[in-house]
């Protein structure tokens, strides 16, 4: 049924879905119309940030009901599908390069769909489908829950198609979707951005803002602890600090009203904009007992002509402000950044102040990256002085500079205790190694007490013994299931 909730909603044009048994053989199968599913395999590809994973986690979900299960391995995929990202021009090489690869599946066996979502699909769909010849139909970002509509129709036949309409509807409604089985979750409270900045294609990609009612995202919240298990929550948008202005709600009064969930053990959010960090946030940070201790705050530059250029709205000096609040209300608070390297026509002494930034600010990580020209933002028509060479130079002392910074902080932790939940492992020198993040989201390391302890999903207890710029070597003290108790250390 369609609703007037935008994002979210079923598109009436597609038939409803039966399940029917084969009374010989028993197996189940979907009916729609006059078009049988019976089980089949989709292999999912996700390029980019936590909300092209979450989106993934929403197509994925609504797939089930055609009676399609993940598979890992793309050999034995009936459907085949990429979830791009377009900020990035690293994702938009690897996307293409994998795109390009799955001719070879169609040649095997040409009853193969391809499907490609996500940002790239958004902005260059009709493209794709006149370029790839062996690509069936690609999705806008506003259009992934009609998912089960667009492989229906490429099953009936239909010559490959684009859908990148945008959602015109007022309210942005959904209920979040979890395939993973992981006590962690992504929830998405505001889509979109009003920002304006100079290099960036997400007003592009993903609209103007809109935000869910506050009451809507506590009572999913909710459920996702109660029903599915769900410990930690991680808050999405592409400025998620604007969230609800526009209901005359905010993100300070959702993250309190998520403080009070029982089970609800961690909450996150990201992608925060300088901008629209309020005082009301702060102090927040200061208040909600389930908030991380981690903040990431993206400054992309150090230099104010620089911000200017970037049509960041702030000043260094305002965002150092920013800092010294957060620092004053929680002060343990762990900071990290995004940086780009060599802006449009960035000077050195422009580069110079970024890197004095870094000094000033000492976040515990960042992410930083090399310009890349993106089209349709208003930077890609400006003249430009820097060479590629002079950029990767850039970033490589920005990434230098930070290294010594991290190592300094990361020293002073030796000796702490942590509680960590543990979210994989992997080996090393031969040894089986688990590791979890923080609440601060440092990745901590550390060995089993025998090889055969399953500790996925577990929180632990653990004390550094080590560490370096980029990891954290531990001891493990105590391991309190699955179920984050009481007593547990909460670091």
């Amino acid at each position: 049924m369609t609703t007037s909730s935008g994002l979210g909603s079923r598109s009436s044009e597609l038939p409803k879905e039966q399940w029917v048994i084969d009374p010989e053989t028993g197996e189940k199968s979907v009916k729609v119309g006059d078009i049988n599913f019976p089980p089949r395999k989709v292999w999912m590809k996700t390029f980019g940030c936590q909300m092209n994973y979450h989106d993934t986690e929403r197509v994925l979900s609504h797939l089930e009901g055609l009676n399609f299960t993940k598979t890992e391995d793309q050999g034995d995929a009936d459907l085949v599908l990429f979830n791009t990202c377009a900020i990035r021009d690293l994702s938009n090489q690897k996307f293409y390069s994998k795109l390009g690869d799955t001719q070879h599946l169609k040649k095997k066996n040409p009853n193969v769909k391809v499907g490609v979502g996500g940002c790239v699909a958004q902005t260059e769909g009709k493209e794709l489908i006149n370029k790839y010849k062996h690509l069936d139909f690609s999705f806008g970002t506003d259009v992934i829950d009609t998912i089960n509509e667009l492989v229906y129709r490429s099953y009936a036949g239909e010559d490959p198609f684009a859908i990148n309409t945008w959602d015109r509807s007022q309210n942005f409604s959904i209920e979040t979707k979890v395939t993973h089985g992981s006590p962690q979750a992504f929830v998405n409270i505001i889509k979109g951005c009003n920002k304006c900045c100079s290099y960036c294609i997400v007003p592009f990609t993903r609209g103007k803002e809109k935000s869910r009612l506050l009451q809507e995202v506590v009572d999913d919240c909710r459920k996702l602890v109660e029903y599915q298990g769900i410990q930690e929550i991680t808050l999405l948008g592409q400025n998620v600090n604007s969230y609800g202005k526009e209901n005359g709600e905010s993100l300070a009064k959702l993250i309190t009203e998520l403080d009070k969930i029982n089970g609800l053990e961690l909450i996150r959010y990201t992608t925060s904009h300088p901008y629209d960090v309020s005082d009301e946030l702060i102090e927040v940070h200061g208040s909600a007992k389930k908030l991380s201790r981690h903040l990431h705050l993206p400054v992309q530059s150090g230099s104010n002509s620089c911000l200017e250029r970037m049509l960041r709205e702030y000043t260094v000096e305002h965002y150092l402000g920013l800092l010294e609040k957060l620092r004053k209300a929680k002060p343990d608070i762990v900071l990290s950044t995004d940086i780009i390297a060599g802006f449009v026509n960035e000077t050195e002494e422009e580069h110079q102040a970024t890197l004095d930034l870094l000094t000033e600010a000492q976040y515990d990580f960042i992410y930083s990256y090399a310009y890349s020209q993106r089209a349709k933002t208003r930077a890609s028509r400006w003249e430009d002085s820097l060479t590629d060479d002079v950029r990767g130079m850039r970033l490589r002392e920005i990434q230098a500079h930070q290294t010594v910074i991290q190592e300094n902080i990361r020293q002073t932790l030796v000796g702490k205790k942590f509680t960590v939940l543990v979210d994989g492992h992997g080996f090393k020198g031969g040894d089986k190694k688990w590791k979890g993040r923080t609440n601060c989201m440092r990745i901590v390391h550390f060995l089993p007490e025998n090889i055969e302890q399953d500790l996925q999903w577990h929180w632990v207890d653990v004390e550094l013994t080590s560490a370096t710029a980029f990891s954290c070597q531990a001891k493990l003290l105590k391991v309190h299931g699955r179920r984050m108790p009481s007593e547990a250390i909460r670091f």
